[in-house]
């Protein structure tokens, strides 16, 4: 199953760090390395950069998603509930989530659920007590408070089972509540790893008593600033145990009270008679608490109710024997092994006060409450958590089996074209074969090269639209070059889902409107009238025009007359995702990455450099791609120029086709930087020959600048080859880890020198630091590994094609943030965290 579970106990305001949060911890961190049939997702919404996977000891099956939910969780809130159910249903469906786990219903401070919020999956509840209820004159006296309370009771009659930690809250529930039995599943509590018999110096000891005014053995209750927990009782029975008690052990109170609390209860020992012997410690830290726990004769608990009394366990497993109530959980916990007491009657609680300090073998008591111990422990707890929760896999709908293979339809240039998209879609096919039979559909002036396998057949375009019944989905490959023009006029016409490789495509609409024949400058306009408002344009091609300077592809990025007629896109970088959906916030727009197929990690070179013409201890920077201007061509050489002077070994290598258009500087470059012999360009590349160079390459250089938008197949396969890269802090290039590569500014905050000087000191800093280069090397292969395997890339185009067009996001949701943010002023950072949160939706 697919097991999804809130973060509301583990991260909420009321929960973390406290009671249900430690208790929450306990139990998912140990389900989690326990459980490896099962699939585990934790959504979270309090804190970026909590990991839950820091906290295991071992591997699990856990995937974590966080979206950010504003300035003190706005999104919880009731006006937002419709939006934040959108989240969540749409984090259900794109998980393919089974079971839904609400960690803590009764946070007030958190989400409010509602059944409709889950529909098509089971949930599963944890209820802690229902105490609120039991003593709703006290906890529930406002109809307010009383109506949220039992508001939550009505939700948790939806869920589909509940889980309990003790008998007791089950039997609450049934009797109070009219709860059905047979739902509930009794789970029970356990104790923290932190709480065990110690060693304790005696100057340490010294040192806690000096702290707190403890001069003698003592009887220790830890309990908390409620009437429930019966401090008032316990006071008034002690001093009612008798003087031979009293007078050898005092009585510690640990815990955080208010000042009215202290005041109240330093007034009554002193009525009592006892004033001294009762210790009020207030807060105490967690050594603390530990130290007490070991040092303590016996801990008294006569709380009048508990779901499940933590102090119990806990002091079992730090040697301290207990005293606790005939009542709720308590007594179910406690069986023989503590001194049972009825703590509404002062006299009995003075008893067994009197009894176990004077007459009980405490370490006869002590190992019998040991014995109940083995019973609340997490891998106990977990056990039957995972047990409960596989009750539900017989009430699961089975999945539907599908008849026969899905046909897929796939646009796209294929090789000999010299097309990195070509290459790309070779291997993406090769791996959406396991899912799909594909016909792939290519331009009509060219034969394909290279075998595609049994369940591909390529035809011309031309057959498509006699054929389009037939498919699931077409998928389009576009990129900024001509080898997309004969696709665009099925995109318009029969839509599907559009791959976008540049998000720039003005490249291709220059070319459409001017290459080959007279200027179409009517085309042009419709064209860049796709994405911008047609006055704006005019005025722009009036410009272009009049040859006026300062007008350029890249100052108008466009892609509308694709963009728009697409039912789904699929993009490589989350900064082409936000830009398109800016436009259209009703785009159903995918980040998936670019692709690698990863390797092996290499860790020495020298053989492939030898086979490849260059001496084994050559150091070799390269720069892989078209050698075109964009990719900082000239400036790489200025900078290779100094470092060649200072490193005889130094070889520089463009592994591409130089650009026409640079070929005059390119050489004017090298002659002046006297590195004609150092330097070489291989002009286009086979794959396989293009692999190699990278396998041989030390440094590679992969920088940008105008950018388009445009992913670089190349980088990708550098970081599967677990290779250092130098890479410019620009669009989607800046997305990536600073872990895995080395980043200088965008070439628009530097001028030339600055730049070349940057570059320098990129190469400089590896060629002086072998660790440094080793540790980026490693983390780039990981990387690839974890998020590039062409495997995972074609589960997630699959996905992509199979999930239906999904867009939650509508006006409301988004004039009820807007209205919010403007009311609290929110500043920058907070608009772009919320919109990453909001952007899910579209």
């Amino acid at each position: 199953m697919r097991i999804a579970f809130d973060a509301t106990a583990i991260l909420g305001p009321m929960s973390k760090n406290r009671g249900i949060g430690n208790y929450s911890m306990g139990q998912f961190t140990k389900m989690l390395e326990m459980d490896q049939e099962n699939e585990y997702f934790f959504l979270n919404l309090f804190e970026e950069d909590f990991c839950l996977k820091e906290h295991l000891e071992k591997e699990a099956n856990l995937v974590e998603t966080y979206f950010y939910s504003g300035k003190n969780r706005f999104l919880m809130e009731d006006q937002f509930a419709e939006t934040t159910k959108k989240i969540y249903q749409k984090f259900i469906k794109e998980n393919q989530i089974d079971v839904f786990y609400i960690t803590s219903p009764f946070d007030s401070q958190c989400i409010k659920y509602k059944p409709d919020w889950f529909e098509g999956v089971k949930t599963v509840a944890l209820v802690y007590d229902i105490i609120p209820y039991i003593f709703k004159e006290r906890y529930l006296s406002d109809e307010g408070g009383y109506n949220w309370y039992m508001g939550i009771i009505d939700f948790l009659r939806h869920v589909d089972r509940i889980q309990v930690i003790s008998q007791s809250v089950k039997d609450d529930l049934v009797s109070y509540l009219d709860f059905p039995e047979n739902r509930i599943d009794v789970i029970w509590g356990a104790v923290d790893k932190r709480y065990q018999e110690i060693d304790i110096e005696e100057d340490k000891k010294k040192e806690l008593f000096d702290k707190f005014g403890i001069k003698d053995k003592f009887i220790m209750c830890t309990g908390g600033d409620d009437e429930r927990k019966n401090l008032a009782g316990l006071i008034e029975a002690y001093s009612k145990s008798g003087k031979d008690v009293v007078d050898k052990y005092q009585l510690v109170i640990v815990c955080k009270l208010s000042e009215g609390a202290v005041e109240r209860y330093t007034e009554l020992s002193k009525e009592l008679g006892c004033k001294g012997r009762v210790v009020l410690t207030n807060f105490v830290s967690n050594e603390e608490l530990l130290y007490f726990y070991n040092l303590a004769t016996l801990m008294a608990f006569p709380s009048t109710y508990e779901g499940f009394g933590l102090p119990v366990v806990e002091a079992w497993a730090c040697g301290t024997p207990v005293l606790t109530s005939n009542n709720s959980s308590l007594v179910q916990l406690a069986g023989d092994g503590a001194v049972i007491v009825d703590p509404f009657d002062v006299e009995d609680v003075a008893r067994g006060i009197h009894y176990a300090m004077t007459e009980c073998n405490l370490d006869e008591l002590l190992q019998k409450g040991k014995e109940q111990l083995k019973r609340f422990q997490w891998d106990v707890v977990a056990k039957d958590s995972i047990d409960s929760l596989n009750l539900l896999k017989t009430e699961l709908p089975e999945k539907i089996k599908e008849v026969g293979r899905k046909k897929l339809a796939f646009f796209t240039p294929l090789p000999p074209k010299q097309s990195g998209i070509s290459d790309y879609s070779v291997d993406i096919i090769s791996e959406l074969q396991k899912y799909y039979d594909i016909d792939v559909f290519i331009d009509d002036d060219y034969q394909p090269t290279g075998s595609y396998g049994d369940a591909v057949q390529i035809f011309s375009h031309e057959e498509y639209e006699a054929k389009r019944e037939q498919y699931i989905d077409t998928v389009y490959q576009v990129g900024n070059s001509e080898f997309h023009m004969y696709m665009f006029p099925y995109i318009q016409k029969y839509h599907g889902t559009v791959v976008l490789h540049d998000y720039n495509l003005h490249g291709v609409a220059v070319y459409m409107a001017f290459d080959d024949h007279d200027a179409d400058y009517t085309l042009y306009r419709d064209l860049l009238c796709s994405d911008y408002d047609k006055n704006d344009v005019r005025n722009y091609i009036s410009k272009l025009k009049k040859g006026e300077t300062g007008y350029h592809i890249y100052d108008m990025p466009v892609n509308g007359f694709v963009t728009n007629y697409a039912t789904k896109l699929i993009v490589h970088s989350q900064e082409s995702k936000e830009k398109l959906l800016s436009k259209n916030i009703g785009r159903d727009v995918s980040h998936i990455w670019h692709y690698a197929k990863v390797s092996e990690y290499m860790e020495d070179n020298s053989q492939t450099k030898t086979s490849m013409g260059y001496d084994e201890d050559d150091f070799v920077l390269a720069a892989f791609g078209h050698v075109h201007e964009t990719k900082r061509v000239i400036p790489i050489l200025k900078a290779f120029g100094e470092i060649s002077a200072e490193n005889k070994k130094a070889k520089l290598l463009f592994v591409g086709k130089l650009d026409k258009n640079l070929e005059e500087k390119f050489y004017q470059t090298i002659e002046e930087e006297k590195i004609s012999d150092k330097v070489k360009i291989t002009g286009y590349t086979e794959l396989d020959d293009f692999i190699r160079y990278i396998d041989m390459t030390d440094i590679c250089l992969n920088l940008r600048y105008p950018y388009n938008g445009e992913t670089s197949g190349s980088l990708m396969r550098i970081f599967a080859k677990g290779k250092c890269v130098v890479v410019n802090d620009i669009g989607s290039f800046g997305e990536f880890p600073d872990d895995i590569c080395i980043k200088i500014p965008n070439v628009e905050e530097m001028n030339e020198q600055q730049e070349v000087d940057h570059i320098k000191d990129a190469i400089r800093s590896l060629l002086n630091d072998a660790e440094r280069m080793k540790g980026l090397r490693h983390a780039a292969h990981e990387f690839a590994k974890e998020n590039l395997d062409l495997a995972k890339i074609g589960a997630k185009y699959a996905e992509c094609v199979e999930k239906e067009r999904t867009h939650l996001l509508d006006e409301r949701d988004i004039e009820l943030v807007s209205n919010y943010l403007a009311e609290m002023k929110a500043d920058a950072q907070e608009l772009e965290q919320l919109t990453e949160t909001l952007y899910y939706l579209a």
